[in-house]
């Protein structure tokens, strides 16, 4: 995959995240410096980064390793707990080959033709925005088409009132015109000096001068009323044009910013198709030629798009970036299934969970077929049981996984793994052999260091049980079982402890604090037990969503419990909906986004009404929104608050 496809995968906010990553620091109170590295995050000059659209969420991607640095943190894409179980829930997803997928599938590809600028006769914009509510229709279409409708409805509402102003303003400038004659017209009929009469000596001729007079005064008094008035209307109409030209300025640029505001939407969404879709009707709503998306000149969007070209980011860039996602989708598929035909399924597995990250929804990742997707399952479970049993430290399990993978994929990488079993093996057996010569001394302290050393090694080891039992006949049967339980109470194997629990309860006969923690691991044991068997009643009767419930609760306490772990991975299987459901809302509720991690919760209610986890966390987040406490609405998740 290329820069651009990889780095889209980890900014991807609702997939494949390395890990649950914990709530961005508050921002610094100086900004960031100008010469500070324009990546995404993460980084030393990435203080700007937390002020920008997106909190500071955007991290440092090593394209190398495959891994991602962000708050001083790395995290692999691929090795943790939620990569792998929305992978697996994809892998076991059947393949969207219904009659309905493809006719949806048909509309988009229509409302695309009819957009493209080389379609003859040029673009016909009224037809593809008829067919969106159409394709709005489909669950698999999630609304989004209806949004971008609804984003042009507001785009056309705003132009219709930027025309109904210039209208009103070509009509107020008519009438200051009438305005501005009637008062040059007035102007012109003041006289410039009061007429006299000629040398006439009557009294009347006088009295007469005097009425003419008195006449012309008043005459003038009205005129310059009416010119007073024509010079007021005029100042009015001046300043409400002025109102006028000011309100079509903010409403083009804010029904300008909007609908790019949902182009970069739908993008990050990797919603690729609509991106396209919404990128082809710009030019057709916008005719001024500004192309250039109106981002914040610290958000990291911006300098994501700009840093590597050095120009600012536009409306193609968006699109062009959407199409090659796309070509990367279908050329990573192509490989997928060719590494399948090689049985190159390591390879294959990588490659198409780099493409699932990227074109979650794209037509190309939805239709691949299961069959195939079933063997890279099969080679994918096996791989993270591999890792569960490093992790636990089972190297005897890891070993025979190791074997079996190597013979089932031709390109595992097997060096790892068996230089980490080979290097248990022999630090364990070093320990061994020194309990050995520890029991021989009758050094009983340093018999229990290594045994201990040895367990903490390889508890599984067999060698280890051999020598435990050896050494147990030669010394004291009581202290063996107490160091046994010892032993099993630090490595939190309280199964062994319960299956075992005769003999350490008689061995623990005149210790009360071992009396106490037996106790409490038997209590323990019986209600994981009771638990397990009602969940296994329950999935059974298919209610896989309370069964799961009910052991995710109990693994949280229990997470070594071996019981517990085999069930959770079936019945995670089994209500994948459901607990991808919970997944996204605890995902939303630890970042603070408690709207989308309600709507989550609402959602698993949904699919299962009786849920605990569903309930606790609306309940939570409702009283952290009515409080207006942040950290409360979102905090840790608890299963029972």
């Amino acid at each position: 995959m290329n820069n651009l496809s990889f780095t889209l995968a980890c900014l991807m906010t609702g997939t494949l995240t390395a890990q649950v990553l914990p709530p961005p620091a508050a921002p610094a109170p100086a900004p960031a410096p100008a010469s500070a590295p324009a990546s995404g995050g993460g980084g030393a000059g990435g203080g700007g980064g937390q002020q920008s659209i997106f909190g500071g969420l955007v991290p440092h991607v090593d394209g190398g390793s495959e891994t991602v640095t962000w708050d001083g943190k790395m995290w692999n894409m691929n090795n943790n707990r939620i990569a792998r179980a929305k992978f697996e829930i994809y892998l076991a997803t059947p393949e969207a080959k219904s009659a309905e997928d493809q006719a949806y599938r048909d509309i988009m590809a229509q409302i695309t033709l009819l957009l493209a600028p080389t379609r003859q006769g040029g673009p016909d914009v009224s037809k593809a925005l008829a067919l969106l509510p159409e394709a709005g229709a489909y669950p698999i279409d999630g609304g989004i088409s209806n949004t971008i409708a609804n984003g042009v409805w507001d785009v056309w509402l705003a132009q219709r009132k930027v025309t109904n102003l210039r209208q009103t303003n070509e009509a107020m400038l008519k009438r200051r015109k009438d305005l501005e004659w009637n008062t040059e017209m007035g102007m012109n009929s003041v006289p410039l000096a009061p007429s006299t009469t000629g040398g006439s000596t009557k009294g009347g001729g006088q009295g007469s001068a005097r009425q003419q007079a008195v006449k012309e005064q008043k005459s003038d008094s009205m005129t310059y009323g009416r010119l007073s008035g024509y010079i007021k209307s005029i100042a009015d109409i001046e300043a409400r044009m002025k109102m006028n030209d000011t309100a079509i300025g903010l409403s083009e640029v804010t029904s300008k910013t909007q609908f790019q505001a949902l182009m970069v939407q739908l993008f990050m969404q990797r919603r690729f198709e609509h991106a396209i879709i919404a990128c082809r009707l710009y030019p057709h709503m916008f005719r001024d030629g500004d192309s250039v998306l109106q981002l914040d000149d610290n958000s990291d969007l911006k300098k994501m798009f700009s840093a590597s070209m050095g120009v600012p980011p536009t409306v193609s860039l968006i699109d062009g970036f959407a199409a090659e996602a796309i070509r990367g989708v279908d050329e990573a598929v192509v490989a997928f299934e060719q590494l399948v035909l090689r049985q190159d399924y390591d390879s294959a597995s990588k490659r198409l969970m780099e493409a699932y990250a990227i074109g979650e929804y794209l037509p190309r990742i939805r239709r691949l077929p299961m069959d195939i997707k079933l063997k890279v399952l099969d080679y994918v479970r096996d791989g993270n049981q591999l890792i569960n049993a490093l992790e636990m430290r089972d190297f005897g399990l890891a070993e025979e996984l190791v074997k079996k993978l190597r013979l089932s994929s031709s390109d595992f990488d097997y060096s790892k793994p068996l230089a980490a079993i080979e290097t248990a093996r022999t630090l364990s057996d070093m320990r061994l052999t020194a309990a050995r010569a520890a029991a021989v001394k009758g050094d009983q302290a340093g018999v229990a260091a290594e045994l201990k050393g040895a367990a903490e090694i390889w508890p599984t080891n067999p060698k280890l049980r051999e020598v435990s039992n050896m050494i147990g006949q030669n010394s004291d049967v009581q202290a063996q079982a107490l160091l046994d339980l010892d032993r099993l109470l630090s490595q939190r194997n309280f199964r062994q402890v319960f299956n075992d629990q005769g003999r350490f309860l008689a061995s623990a006969l005149n210790d009360p604090v071992r009396q106490e923690q037996l106790k409490q691991v038997l209590t323990d044991m019986n209600r994981v037990n009771m638990v397990v068997h009602a969940a296994g009643e329950a999935a059974r009767n298919g209610n896989s969503f309370g069964a799961w419930e009910a052991i995710e609760r109990e693994y949280e306490q229990f997470p070594e419990d071996p019981e517990i772990t085999k069930m959770r991975s079936d019945l995670s299987v089994k209500a994948s909906e459901f607990v991808s459901a919970i997944e996204k809302a605890k995902t939303h509720e630890q970042r603070k986004q408690s709207g989308s991690a309600i709507a989550w919760y609402l959602k698993a209610r949904r699919l299962y009404p009786p849920s605990e986890f569903a309930r606790n966390g609306i309940q939570r987040l409702v009283q952290g929104l009515k409080a207006g406490d942040s950290t409360e609405a979102g905090g840790s998740f608890e299963s029972n608050p």
